[in-house]
């Protein structure tokens, strides 16, 4: 098995439904592994989704829901794949960027991790899908994006960090960094996947000549949720890889801001 691609459905029937009907359009279906795991939904989608898909995936049903990295770190651990792909529920995949990332990741041993370009339903480029490693000081400059221009002429573009959304690492290099972090419920764990790996001394890439498409947000859709557990993994992350001190400066600059926001 060369793929193992992990998909986790939270209250997302139609989403992960179109996600799928996409991927079994692939070519080479016999080196594809499909794993997909339900974080406690509890409306009824998983049953439906095994009903309509049934022995063509795996599935785990969670009772509780464990988060973004803990589910992904569920479905890595029954893959047989050589590469690992986490993919999220609200995508499309339009062309085979599996090999594609496959290549790159082959040819360039420097490389660990790689996404493709991901694309927004009217074509554009999705913004904040790679970025430079957050620091204090580029917290309060807000240049935690990177500016680089996605040139479709270059094969794939280094970055700090690329988004969970659509992201590919070797079963290898995802068990030698030991997965990802499940402290991080969600927000800030595909930063910190990209950090550990920098760490061993290996690069992230976005593919530029391969995208595909990613709708975004669909399945925490409520804004007062969404930004508790930003600001939670945002707290975690710093005090992971910085100090205390630095993670109460996060909160104080945090609560300055929101302050004059209002």
């Amino acid at each position: 098995m060369k793929f193992s691609l992990v998909i986790i459905n939270y209250k997302t029937f139609d989403l992960t439904k179109a996600c799928l009907e996409s991927l079994f359009l692939l070519p080479n279906q016999n080196n594809l592994e499909i794993i997909l795991i339900d974080n406690a939904s509890n409306d009824g989608s998983i049953e439906k989704l095994e009903t309509e898909f049934g022995p063509k995936v795996k599935i785990i049903k969670n009772k509780q829901n464990l988060g973004f990295a803990g589910a992904n770190n569920q479905g890595a651990a029954i893959a047989s794949g050589e590469f690992l792909i986490f993919l999220n529920s609200d995508t499309i995949i339009k062309e085979d960027f599996l090999n594609t990332c496959a290549d790159i990741l082959n040819n360039n041993p420097k490389i660990g991790i790689i996404s493709p370009r991901l694309k927004l339903p009217d074509g554009e480029d999705q913004k904040a899908a790679f970025g430079i490693f957050p620091t204090w000081v580029n917290l309060l400059t807000q240049k935690t994006k990177n500016e680089a221009q996605l040139d479709k002429h270059n094969d794939f573009l280094i970055s700090d960090w690329v988004s969970g959304c659509a992201l590919m690492i070797s079963q290898k290099l995802f068990q030698e960094i030991g997965g990802w972090d499940d402290h991080f419920f969600l927000y800030y764990e595909d930063i910190d996947i990209c950090k550990k790996a920098s760490l061993k001394g290996y690069q992230s890439a976005v593919a530029l000549k391969t995208n595909i498409i990613h709708f975004g947000g669909q399945s925490l859709k409520a804004s007062s949720e969404k930004k508790k557990r930003y600001y939670e993994s945002q707290d975690y992350y710093f005090k992971k890889y910085y100090s205390s001190l630095t993670g109460l400066l996060i909160k104080i600059m945090r609560f300055i801001y929101l302050k004059i926001k209002k």
